[in-house]
């Protein structure tokens, strides 16, 4: 088992997040990489480190005209396949390593330059098919290896302590648990909700939109994406939690926000929604950050299948 799972898809992240012109460091399965984006929306990746004297890239800058990107320290460019501009060449060979991007419309992916061993999920097509882009939330590194967030992302159980303050969820219900294949699944549930406050709904007024009960489904994608779907009486909610492994004992994780809401109430909705799940993935992360040093649980809980499903994957993929 290795803790990177080589040759897993993992979505990095979405047009939208980049700004024209502006490096962005990230990193993933050990590795730090630097993104950019130029006026055309053309992406481009590369190693991080200048292989001159091993400055870093990403605090660098964009030079428009060539659409490379200068090393901070000795200002050499280089182009989206890594290869340097140097005074006495017209164009060297690639020297900066490049990351190989795949992508889908606006969506960035990467098998972090490994050999496929699945296929990239295609759902992100028809989500923007069927739903309205809102926006991004939660775009943070969390202090936890990518088991345990993989795992929270996979416990249903989880909700009914973690975010019982933000969604007074008092208890689960799973309805259906269909296998579409080896690494996908999809679950009807219902989420049980205590009773409002009045003061509940003034410090978060997204409860308006929740119903007592919260008919929802989540599809499970292996490894990277949970794709949250749930109808409420203002229209229908869907979030797209996608995680990859920084390190060995960081994980990185955004949401994709969508939906599809009445008339006027679309934009005062995606404010109050992504507020809202940047609440409720800050309740996960202070979870996550606070654990023990894993170990084998002495309880099992009902509405653990999913949980078991992704555990078993991460712990045979290398198989």
């Amino acid at each position: 088992m290795s803790w990177n799972l080589p040759g897993a898809p993992w979505l990095v992240g979405h047009k939208f997040m980049l700004s024209v012109n502006k490096p962005k460091k990230f990193t993933i399965a050990g590795q730090d990489y630097v993104l950019w984006k130029n006026k055309k929306g053309e992406v481009s990746a590369l190693e991080n480190i200048c292989p001159h004297q091993g400055a870093k890239l990403s605090e660098g800058w964009i030079c428009p005209k060539t659409n490379t990107l200068a090393c901070p320290y000795h200002a050499l460019e280089f182009d989206s396949e890594g290869r340097a501009r140097l005074p006495k060449e017209k164009i060297s060979k690639p020297i900066a390593k490049p990351l190989k991007l795949y992508f889908q419309g606006d969506w960035i992916w990467t098998y972090v330059n490994k050999e496929p061993k699945i296929p990239l999920p295609d759902v992100l097509k028809k989500l923007e098919e069927e739903f309205r882009f809102a926006g991004i939330s939660g775009d943070i590194t969390i202090n936890a290896p990518f088991l345990d967030v993989l795992e929270i992302n996979n416990d249903y159980n989880h909700a009914k302590g973690a975010h019982r303050k933000l969604f007074k969820i008092k208890d689960i219900e799973i309805k259906d648990i269909y296998e579409v294949d080896r690494y996908t699944t999809k679950i009807d549930f219902h989420q049980i909700r205590e009773d409002n406050t009045l003061q509940d709904y003034l410090k978060n007024p997204i409860l308006l939109t929740y119903p007592k009960i919260v008919k929802a489904s989540l599809d499970h994608y292996f490894p990277c994406l949970a794709i949250f779907y749930a109808d409420t009486p203002l229209g229908k909610v869907c979030d797209v939690f996608a995680i990859y492994p920084e390190t060995e004992n960081t994980t990185h994780i955004f949401i994709a926000v969508f939906g599809n809401y009445t008339g006027i109430f679309n934009f005062i909705t995606d404010r109050q929604l992504l507020s809202a799940i940047n609440k409720l993935n800050k309740q996960d992360v202070e979870i996550l950050e606070n654990l023990y040093p894993r170990f084998e649980p002495k309880i099992k809980l009902t509405n653990e299948e999913p949980l078991n499903w992704a555990r078993n994957l991460y712990q045979t993929w290398s198989a």
